[in-house]
């Protein structure tokens, strides 16, 4: 598939590879970012963001790799100015094009998302930072972390198209899926343990504010877009959903890399984990084939216990951070009200219970 070799995060060797470059020279400019959010200057955030706006020949000339990179640091001043309450387009008409551009190149969206914020930013004194507040750090290295164990999640699940449950290896694959996705789970310990409501909703969340660009809109780098929402697609929402999560599952996979954007859609069309080993466990099968499906059970409903617990932390940190009395926004940085969480986290459990009920001891 072209551009996945270049555009992926399960590699550290090819994170690290993105993290290295400074493409548009900003490592000293971005250093003081946290310094001109703190005193609101948005005539110097603007300045930095006009000169660092490569030109057509420049973006032409760039790696893929050099893309990300552009994106991320440009992606940086874009959310800085937007959360001082003015339109970047609109002090730097120029960032637009340069934009989609890069957009175009990568084969994603026209601007930063969660993985140029986090698995593509700098560790240690390059990194690039809104705030510079140890919180953002935690809560940066939180995500960066787990994110490439669930793309490996995503990988493993493809693999599982179109194989039986009652196969051996099926049960092995799911049993190493649901180990990926327990380092979300963790993550989400230390964001709890680490960030407080009060830092997300009212310093940092306002960084992450939608961009209108070429008459589309486009949010910013959420924590929402991570892949958890793929693998709840693979494992029980193409078809055991709502109409309104599998819609926000679409607006998400457009903030993704591309090779996922095509795997969602192709996914949302097919069964999902939880109909195929329901449908296994109730067919006739022979002793051998009727253990693995069971066997290929018992993963699946270990993966569903590691989301649902990552759901229970995450609703909880998302309740407290959007209580009226903290909150600066109704709606959470990936578009989504808090009851939606609460009926995503409804609907996994009521399909891991399903699949409990049907497993035998």
């Amino acid at each position: 598939m072209r551009g996945r070799a270049d555009i992926d995060v399960t590699s550290e060797e090819r994170n690290e590879k993105v993290r290295r470059l400074d493409p548009l020279r900003l490592d000293e400019d971005l250093r003081a970012l946290p310094k001109m959010n703190e005193t609101a200057d948005v005539a110097a955030l603007a300045r930095v963001l006009g000169g660092a706006v490569p030109s057509d020949e420049s973006v032409a000339g760039f790696t893929p790799a050099e893309c990300l990179a552009a994106m991320r640091d440009l992606g940086m001043y874009l959310g800085s100015i937007k959360r001082h309450g003015v339109s970047p387009f609109d002090v730097v008409p120029g960032a637009a094009r340069s934009l989609e551009l890069l957009g175009q190149r990568t084969r994603m969206i026209p601007r930063d998302t969660v993985y140029h914020y986090t698995c593509w930013n700098p560790v240690g004194e390059r990194e690039r930072l809104y705030t510079g507040h140890q919180m953002e750090r935690c809560l940066i290295d939180a995500i960066r972390t787990c994110v490439p164990d669930l793309a490996y999640a995503v990988e493993v699940g493809r693999s599982l198209q179109g194989e039986d449950p009652a196969d051996s290896s099926y049960s092995d694959k799911i049993f190493s899926l649901a180990s990926y996705i327990a380092a979300a789970d963790r993550a989400m310990g230390d964001v709890i343990a680490q960030v407080t409501p009060e830092f997300f909703a009212q310093v940092l969340r306002p960084f992450f504010e939608e961009v209108d660009i070429a008459g589309h809109t486009y949010m910013g780098p959420a924590a929402a877009h991570i892949p958890i929402f793929l693998v709840d697609i693979l494992l029980w929402a193409s078809d055991r959903s709502s109409g309104e999560y599998l819609k926000f599952c679409q607006e998400f996979a457009s903030h993704t890399l591309p090779h996922w954007q095509e795997w969602c859609s192709e996914w949302m069309r097919t069964p999902s984990v939880t109909s195929r080993v329901t449908a296994a466990l109730d067919g006739f099968r022979s002793p051998a084939e009727a253990a693995n499906a069971e066997s290929s059970a018992r993963g699946l409903r270990q993966a569903l216990r590691s989301l649902i617990s990552f759901r229970g932390k995450h609703l909880v940190m998302a309740r407290r951070a959007y209580h009226e009395e903290i909150r600066l926004y109704e709606m959470g940085s990936g578009g989504a009200r808090v009851e939606l969480l609460e009926e995503i986290l409804a609907l996994t459990r009521q399909n891991g219970a399903m699949i409990t009920a049907a497993t035998p001891r």
